[in-house]
C-alpha cells in the first residue's frame, strides 16, 4: 500500500470528485482512478459507489477514511521526528495559549530557553478557553497557558499561577458608563448586556449571566458573537456592554473601556496548567523557567510586554 495513494483517497474522500482531486496532485484522473482501484483490489472491498453523475463514500469507505487519517497522521509524524533527530531535537513541548492573554512576552522567553537547552523544540497553538482542557486531557499539548479559577484541577492538574485575572464589565468608549471608575450591578438594569451561547467550559460567565438576570438586568445571547473580534465589532456597533476577562481589553483598540464591578467578585488566575500525569523532568523545567523569568512581571507586562 503506498502512501501517496492514501493521500489521494482522503483528498477524494472530501471533494469527491476525481477530476479535482488529480488536478491537485498534478496527475491524470485515469491515473488517479487506476489508484483508487488497486487500493480496493488490495483491501477486496469497494471503498467509492461511481457513476455518471456522483461520487460517494461506501460504508467501507467510511470506515476505512478514519483509520487512513491515523496512518497518515502517524507517517507524518514519523518524518517530523526523524527531522527533528537529524537536527539534535531530543524533545518538544506543545503549548497551547488563549490570544490576547500572555501577549508577545512568550516567544522570545521560548527562544531563551532553547538557547540554554538546544534540544527542546516548541510546538503552538492559539486555544480558545473552552478547548483547553480537552487538548490537555487528549494529549494534544502539555502545557496550557490559560485562565483557571483557583482548586480547579483536582487530581489532574497541576498549575503555577502568573498573574490573577477578573471580569470587567466591556464598554464602547462613547458609552454613557465609560468615564466612571467603577459600576455596580444596579447600573446595568438600563443596559443591554451580551453575552455569549453557554458552554460549560465558561461556567464563571455563564454564573455571572444568570445572576445578572435575577437582579433584573437585560442579558441577551448572540449567536454570532463567537469570539473576541466579533465582540468588539459588536459592542461599538451597538452601543451595548458585555461581561469580559480583563486580558480582552487588548482587542479593544482604544475603542472599548473595561470598567471593575464593585459587588461582583470574578476573580481568576491565569498561569500554566498541565496534566499531573505527564510531568516530565523537562516541562517542570520549564515551567520553573518561566516562573523565574517572569517574576517581576506585572499583568499588563504579561498582556503587552515582549522580553
Amino acid at each position: 500500500m503506498r502512501i501517496q495513494t492514501l493521500y489521494e483517497f482522503l483528498v477524494l474522500s472530501e471533494k469527491l470528485n476525481f477530476t479535482e482531486t488529480a488536478k491537485g496532485f498534478f496527475i491524470s484522473q485515469s491515473v488517479l482512478s487506476d489508484h483508487i482501484t488497486k487500493l480496493e483490489k488490495e483491501l477486496s472491498t469497494k471503498l467509492f459507489i461511481r457513476d455518471k453523475h456522483s461520487v460517494r463514500l461506501t460504508e467501507e469507505g467510511l470506515i476505512f477514511k478514519e483509520d487512513a487519517s491515523k496512518i497518515v497522521a502517524d507517517y507524518e509524524t514519523a518524518l517530523e521526528r526523524l527531522d527533528l533527530y537529524k537536527e539534535g531535537i531530543s524533545s518538544i513541548l506543545r503549548i497551547g495559549f488563549l490570544m490576547g492573554s500572555y501577549g508577545t512576552f512568550l516567544p522570545p522567553l521560548c527562544e531563551r530557553y532553547r538557547q540554554k537547552h538546544p534540544e527542546v523544540e516548541f510546538r503552538f497553538r492559539t486555544l480558545e478557553l473552552g478547548e483547553m482542557q480537552n487538548c490537555l486531557m487528549n494529549d494534544e499539548i502539555d502545557i496550557a497557558l490559560t485562565i483557571f479559577a483557583k482548586g480547579f484541577e483536582g487530581d489532574q492538574f497541576s498549575h503555577n499561577i502568573l498573574y490573577s485575572d477578573s471580569y470587567k464589565l466591556a464598554v464602547p468608549k462613547g458609552h454613557r458608563l465609560a468615564s466612571r471608575k467603577s459600576v455596580k450591578i444596579e447600573d446595568l438594569k438600563t443596559e443591554h448586556v451580551i453575552a455569549s451561547r453557554f458552554n460549560q467550559a465558561k461556567s464563571m460567565q455563564a454564573q455571572i449571566s444568570v445572576m445578572l438576570r435575577n437582579a433584573g438586568v437585560d442579558v441577551s445571547v448572540m449567536e454570532d458573537v463567537s469570539d473576541v473580534g466579533a465582540l468588539m465589532a459588536t459592542l461599538v456597533a451597538t452601543n451595548s456592554v458585555a461581561m469580559a476577562l480583563d486580558h480582552l481589553r487588548v482587542f479593544g483598540g482604544g475603542n472599548i473601556i473595561f470598567i471593575p464591578i464593585e459587588d461582583l467578585d470574578t476573580r481568576l488566575f491565569a498561569g500554566p496548567v498541565w496534566k499531573t500525569s505527564r510531568s516530565s523532568g523537562r516541562l517542570l523545567d520549564f515551567v520553573a523557567f518561566l516562573q523565574h523569568e517572569t517574576s517581576g512581571f506585572t499583568k499588563e507586562d504579561f498582556i503587552t510586554r515582549a522580553i
